[in-house]
């Protein structure tokens, strides 16, 4: 059976994600950039609201390349921390050294600070040098999931590397395909890779952007007024694709 996260970049993205019945969701803000971590007041209320479906927090400072300095490690360890307390099923999380491989000692203390923690690997992993060395190095550092879109833009690009990661290492971890999977693409990703694991933001703009005060979705100085949300007919959608091709 498939198992379909969504990424869900708010509050209302993830109520959005309850109601459409996903499977489970990674909880993050401003996709735009790729995602970051939620303020404590989007992960408190997330935490209330969202109680009986697993959810996996993002846990990145801030946007651009995943090399960090201590000083960024320690800050994450922070929100790991908060997290926990918090209740959360685990964090999803990805840093890499100089050379662009996985930062292990890094990522050690993440993954002893969040102990109990379940722990995915974002997609860093495109970004390494070598993604099937690093995916050797998560199998033995405990993590159970790893996001790729086979180190291409999209998934549908990666199909032949996400393939082959899940014909290696699907055994010893599970491989969940994301990157541009919508509803029209997700079967043809799943049968030509074989993963059971699928990760979709499903989103579209919100429908309360007040369109009568900037109807070209633009203020005077040219900011975006706009914004996007998962919504609860696309996630309906895409998870009656994927149940009615089970």
């Amino acid at each position: 059976m498939v198992k379909f996260e969504l990424c869900a970049n708010g509050y209302q993205s993830m109520i959005n994600g309850v109601v459409g019945c996903a499977d489970c969701a990674e909880l993050c803000e401003a996709l735009v950039v790729g995602g970051i971590t939620p303020s404590h007041g989007t992960l408190f209320n997330c935490q209330n609201a969202a109680r009986h479906l697993p959810v996996r927090v993002l846990i990145r400072c801030r946007p651009g390349n995943y090399i960090y300095s201590d000083n960024e490690i320690s800050i994450m360890c922070d929100d790991i921390k908060r997290v926990k307390d918090l209740g959360y099923e685990g964090v999803v999380i990805g840093v890499l050294n100089n050379e662009g491989d996985v930062d292990v000692p890094a990522v050690k203390k993440m993954m002893a600070v969040g102990d109990g923690l379940k722990f995915t690997f974002h997609r860093a992993i495109d970004a390494c040098k070598d993604p099937f060395i690093a995916m050797e190095t998560l199998v033995r550092l405990g993590f159970d999931r790893v996001l790729t879109s086979g180190g291409k833009p999209t998934a549908y690009e990666g199909i032949e590397n996400i393939r082959k990661m899940q014909e290696f290492f699907g055994d010893s971890i599970n491989i969940m395909a994301g990157g541009g999977i919508n509803e029209k693409n997700v079967m043809q990703i799943l049968s030509a890779t074989g993963v059971k694991h699928c990760h979709a933001s499903l989103t579209s703009y919100a429908p309360d952007c007040h369109q009568d005060l900037y109807p070209d979705g633009f203020d005077s100085t040219g900011a975006e007024m706009r914004y996007i949300i998962s919504t609860v007919n696309r996630v309906k959608e895409f998870k009656d694709v994927i149940s009615s091709e089970a």
